[in-house]
């Protein structure tokens, strides 16, 4: 938002008891609110409606799923119904699944568009040099058959799990930053913008810190791997894992065209199917045995993301869109 030159207001889940006080006689345009995790209730929701003309709610997962999925991930199946009961209290929707965005388009109500994943453009790391270590990897929660994927015996020697170091400093600072912060606004201390952007500052401060640490986990492999997933678009690790200067092979994802639009197989990044992991051995086998390929890819598939896939880019289109219903192109 800062590169787009725009103004605004952050306010956190641990905030969001004060939020009265602290918009108070403010004065707002847009409200940006992610609508899937979010345990607000009606009443909270008419209030946010009722900051500005425009209202945009992020969808940051899929709404459906598989009877696979939900074999393992229950607690889905009432989320599609969830999230459209809070779609009254909007006026548009960003989604990541582009079916979700075409289906409630389809509703006629409030209009929503597709939201592919991108990466704030000064960290896309332009030194593409290739690793000694002989293993891809994967970084990401062990849920579903995703474990059963690392076991493989073809892939349990060259596909390694991503774990970041324990005890960062920068976990213990959150855990710190966080505690503090409900000590304070539990204490009966009034919450004002003060207080507020130290501790968006002192946040910021920890994540950018954090994500910095995330993409050198990435550099350690000689491609990143995108497992099979429940949300039907490229997972953030797919766009980070190319600004960090390494190939990617990602599960194709079925039924998805745009999704499969934003880069080119064999091009731009090295496509398996989904039940496959003697096809994924066979892409990281491909990566180690020719080093040229895993340039290659990566300098495509940065070319790309610079063009298209910044996070700078994504919220200038969300804002065109919003305002002057322009439809971003992503390919």
């Amino acid at each position: 938002l800062n590169a787009n030159g725009i103004e605004f207001l952050t306010i956190t889940t641990p905030w969001l008891s004060h939020a009265r006080d602290i918009c108070k006689d403010k004065h707002f345009d847009q409200v940006w609110l992610e609508i899937v995790h979010t345990n607000l209730d009606d009443y909270w929701l008419q209030w946010i409606s009722e900051l500005a003309p425009i209202g945009i709610g992020f969808i940051g997962e899929s709404l459906e799923y598989t009877p696979e999925e939900y074999s393992f991930l229950g607690h889905l199946r009432g989320r599609r119904q969830e999230v459209e009961n809070r779609l009254k209290y909007i006026t548009h929707v960003v989604a990541c699944d582009e079916k979700d965005a075409e289906r409630i388009n389809g509703y006629g109500l409030i209009p929503a568009m597709w939201w592919p994943q991108a990466v704030p453009e000064r960290f896309i790391n332009p030194d593409i040099t290739s690793v000694n270590n002989q293993y891809a990897v994967f970084g990401g929660a062990l849920y579903g058959d995703r474990a059963n994927w690392l076991r493989h015996p073809e892939l349990k020697d060259i596909l390694f799990y991503l774990k970041l170091p324990e005890g960062l400093v920068t976990y213990a600072l959150f855990d710190t930053l966080h505690f503090t912060s409900s000590v304070v606004l539990n204490s009966g201390f009034a919450a004002n913008d003060t207080l507020l952007c130290y501790y968006l500052n002192f946040l910021r401060s920890i994540r950018r810190k954090s994500f910095i640490k995330w993409l050198e986990g990435l550099q350690s492999g000689c491609a990143v791997v995108n497992l099979p997933h429940p949300v039907k678009t490229y997972a953030g690790r797919v766009v980070e894992g190319i600004a960090a200067g390494r190939p990617i092979i990602s599960w194709e994802i079925p039924d998805r065209p745009q999704n499969k639009n934003l880069f080119e197989d064999g091009k731009e990044i090295l496509l398996y199917p989904k039940n496959n992991p003697s096809a994924l051995a066979d892409c990281i086998k491909r990566i180690l045995s020719d080093p040229d390929l895993g340039k290659r890819l990566v300098t495509n598939a940065q070319r790309k993301l610079k063009h298209f896939h910044t996070a700078e880019k994504r919220v200038s289109q969300i804002l065109d869109w919003a305002i002057d219903e322009k439809m971003p192109v992503y390919f």
